[in-house]
């Protein structure tokens, strides 16, 4: 955001400040300056007349030209198209060094000599790019003098980078309001008188908005029998002095406004519309071609402004072209309106258009001041177009205007801020940012906000108003209590480094991911009701704070996949955060995610990737586990998201502590992924409390061989195994363990039958087991399968 002096001068006396000491208040108060241009006085370049124009003997594209300054003439070689006999522009004479570090000096061009240069806009610094040269609307009085004043060549520029929520900065007054707290000066108001002609402008238009919620207000003002002209010389200096190329009266007196106010408007040539004006979404399929001559196709959720026939502007982001003013446009329909920032946002994503409306738009504006806004930019233009305003604001329904009010107490925010303001500080830095105090008991406040500060809603926003009005470079240092065994890591924070280490050493990579995410996607693996929106999101990719880790693992290999990277292992420790309802704060928890690919071991000649890629994340997390004493029982898993037949919920002591599994075929399908994806979901807090809760018990160690036994039995597909395992252990003390080594599916042993083989190992802490012993219990073994789960011995 480009800001002028001369400009700020309008509500602020700036005649006193040093550019380099605003430069460092408004930096420490939250407002960058990246950069400070001081244009000084140009010398040698004056007002001069082209008394005559001949064309170059040698040259097409050349004119010899006799210019007069009031006292000398001079012969001038020009190559502008533009330049013609009569006219009045800016002539730097020999000596003169231009603001783009251009000297002029006497040259010979195709044989003809040139005592100086006939200046374009461009030249003289005030634009970019040029077209021709300056012709300045002044009458022969002026020939001879200066024009660094008349053209605003000697100003001060403030380039300032204005962070997203400070939305009430992108205009002049907003900086000038900063600079007046900052400097405790007095703001100056801006008064003006409309007239009005006694004709109803309701009687030729009529404002009917469809979609209130996404334009809450909308208002209009008829202006007739303008004339389109140049805008006088003092708006197109300022429209300049911010980056803004004049175009004409009308449409530079609503970048005026924009810039100054920061309130985006727009003008329609209301010759060209039928019937009356309709805010309304836009109607499938409906297409409009835009000021910058491109035809875009809208969506059915955009805001649009119609008239009865057609859409004549993209709502809050671009005009239409067939609606848009020329040279003879004679009555003006003015916009302007407050539209909703998600809105906006959103249709201005979409179809990939960000204008200097839709950058404010979808911030936030003062909404509390649009009705005087229109009334500003119908007496501009019936100053500088002369135009004839119709009697009354063309309107639909609105909704109505109520400042925020916010409450905070003031010790608290001395502790927050490592301050001691007192009372009267606190209250005279609020009211010099415009906030009013409502209440006041003890240290408790209760202040009005000003309606163009959006960004104020709690009271940690007030305690940041107060500190950077204060100076942050005015609160002391102050060293922090330390307790001697601080330097000791949390339960939390150790775990946390040691289950990194250990995923290290198996070679996963640790993954860092935002903590926002598309709510679309993550609608794929929660409910909505879980989720917590973000108010102010970055993007709507990024609207939502994700409510399980795994989502973003998932993104990360579906890009790393379609880089043609396939063997991937990654995990990553974040928070979660689930929505508790509106009387509660959402629900912060730490996960640990872990996500591996199907060929997740990287391919070589020596070694075959046969390993199952769920029973390999499987391991990963027991060896984790096992790692704290703890094992987890594994029970069938009921998330939509993952495949029904290879999944599981964790459980320790009855208590989920996570769920693993294989995508869902479905996910994958919406992913358009023709490779398997496995996740787990840790519930690392809880995990946590278990370790620090955990009791270890200590067994005698047998000193007795083990003696192996392998049952294989066939079962029907389905049945879960780690119950087979579970009741085969609950039969007999003497039986150490059972293991899964081999699963078998053929045509052989039926159809939706399974063949699964279990290594049992049975010992004692007395005696070595005996063949009897072991074929009894393994009698027993076969019996309960047959029973519990149907088995037959294969």
């Amino acid at each position: 955001m480009k800001v002028s002096y001369s400009w700020l001068s309008d509500f602020i006396d700036v005649k006193g400040i040093d550019p380099r000491d605003l430069v460092d208040k408004l930096t420490m108060a939250g407002l960058e300056v990246e950069e400070l241009i001081v244009k000084e006085k140009v010398e040698n370049v004056v007002f001069a007349k082209v008394l005559e124009k001949e064309k170059h003997p040698d040259a097409d594209k050349l004119s010899i030209c006799k210019v007069f300054d009031g006292g000398e003439t001079y012969q001038v070689i020009c190559g502008a198209a533009n330049v013609a006999a009569g006219q009045i522009i800016p002539f730097a004479k020999i000596g003169a060094k231009l603001p783009i570090g251009l000297k002029i000096k006497k040259a010979k061009i195709r044989g003809v000599e040139s005592f100086g240069m006939i200046c374009s806009a461009a030249e003289l610094g005030l634009e970019e790019k040029s077209d021709g040269i300056m012709v300045l609307d002044v009458d022969e009085s002026y020939l001879g003098k200066n024009v660094s004043s008349y053209l605003g060549l000697e100003d001060v520029i403030l380039d300032i980078s204005i962070t997203p929520n400070r939305a009430d900065c992108l205009s002049i007054i907003g900086i000038a309001r900063e600079i007046a707290a900052l400097y405790g000066l007095s703001l100056k108001e801006k008064h003006f008188d409309l007239k009005e002609e006694n004709e109803p402008a309701e009687n030729l238009k009529k404002v009917i908005v469809e979609d209130k919620d996404k334009c809450p207000i909308y208002l209009g003002r008829v202006i007739k029998d303008v004339e389109i002209k140049p805008s006088p010389i003092w708006m197109q200096n300022r429209l300049r002095s911010v980056g803004v190329r004049p175009i004409n009266n009308v449409v530079d007196i609503t970048n005026y406004v924009l810039f100054e106010y920061g309130q985006p408007l727009h003008t329609f040539d209301m010759n060209k519309l039928e019937g009356n004006v309709i805010i309304r979404t836009a109607k499938p399929g409906e297409k409009i071609m835009t000021l910058d001559g491109k035809e875009r196709e809208l969506k059915d959720y955009m805001l649009v402004i119609a008239d009865e026939k057609k859409a004549i502007a993209v709502a809050g982001v671009m005009g239409g072209e067939f609606s848009g003013i020329d040279d003879n446009t004679k009555d003006v329909f003015l916009e302007c309106a407050y539209f909703k920032p998600e809105s906006i946002r959103i249709t201005a994503r979409r179809l990939g258009m960000q204008t200097d409306s839709s950058y404010r738009f979808e911030r936030g504006i003062d909404k509390g001041n649009v009705f005087k806004m229109v009334d500003y930019a119908a007496y501009l233009l019936q100053e500088y177009a002369n135009g004839k305003v119709l009697k009354g604001i063309v309107t639909d329904e609105y909704e109505k205007v109520k400042p925020k009010s916010v409450s905070f107490n003031l010790d608290r925010v001395n502790r927050l801020l490592g301050t001691e303001l007192s009372k009267e500080e606190s209250k005279d830095i609020l009211t010099k940012l415009n906030f009013k105090i409502v209440e006041e008991q003890g240290g408790d406040f209760k202040v009005e906000v000003p309606t163009y500060r959006v960004d104020i809603e709690r009271w940690v926003d007030i305690a940041e108003e107060l500190s950077r009005i204060y100076g942050y470079n005015k609160i002391d240092t102050t060293v922090p209590e330390i307790n001697a065994d601080s330097n000791q890591p949390s339960l939390s924070l150790k775990t946390q480094r040691e289950i990194r280490y250990s995923l290290k050493s198996l070679g996963f990579y640790e993954a860092i991911n935002f903590s926002f995410m598309s709510d679309e996607f993550l609608s794929n693996f929660d409910g909505k009701e879980n989720f917590v929106y973000l108010k102010n999101p970055l993007s709507e990719d990024m609207n939502t704070l994700r409510t399980f880790v795994f989502p973003g693992l998932i993104a990360n290999m579906v890009s790393n996949i379609r880089q043609q990277y396939a063997s991937l292992r990654f995990f990553e420790f974040a928070n979660v955060f689930i929505n508790k309802g509106e009387k509660e704060l959402p629900l912060q928890k730490m996960h640990l995610s872990i996500g591996i690919t199907e060929n997740f071991w990287p391919l070589s000649w020596a070694e075959k990737n046969d390993i199952e890629p769920f029973y390999y994340l499987k391991g990963v997390i027991d060896d984790i586990l096992g790692s704290y004493k703890l094992k987890a029982d594994y029970k069938r898993a009921d998330k939509e998201f993952l495949h029904p037949g290879k999944s599981a919920y964790l459980k320790i002591d009855n208590k989920v502590v996570g769920f693993m599994g294989e995508l869902h075929p479905d996910i994958l399908e919406k992913l358009d992924l023709d490779k398997k994806l496995y996740v787990a979901e840790l519930f690392f807090d809880d995990l946590v409390e278990i370790i620090e809760n955990r009791k270890i018990k200590y067994e005698k160690f047998s000193q007795f061989p083990f003696v192996t036994k392998d049952i294989s039995v066939i079962v029907d597909k389905g049945t879960l195994v780690n119950d087979m395992i579970n009741e085969i252990k609950n039969i007999s003390k003497l039986i150490d363990d059972v293991v899964l080594y081999d699963i078998y599916e053929g045509k052989n042993i039926g159809e939706n039958k399974v063949s699964l083989t279990f290594r049992v190992y049975f010992s004692s802490l007395e005696r070595t087991l005996t063949d009897d012993e072991t074929n009894k219990l393994l009698d027993e073994i076969i019996e309960l399968l047959k029973d519990k789960f149907d088995a037959s011995l294969r």
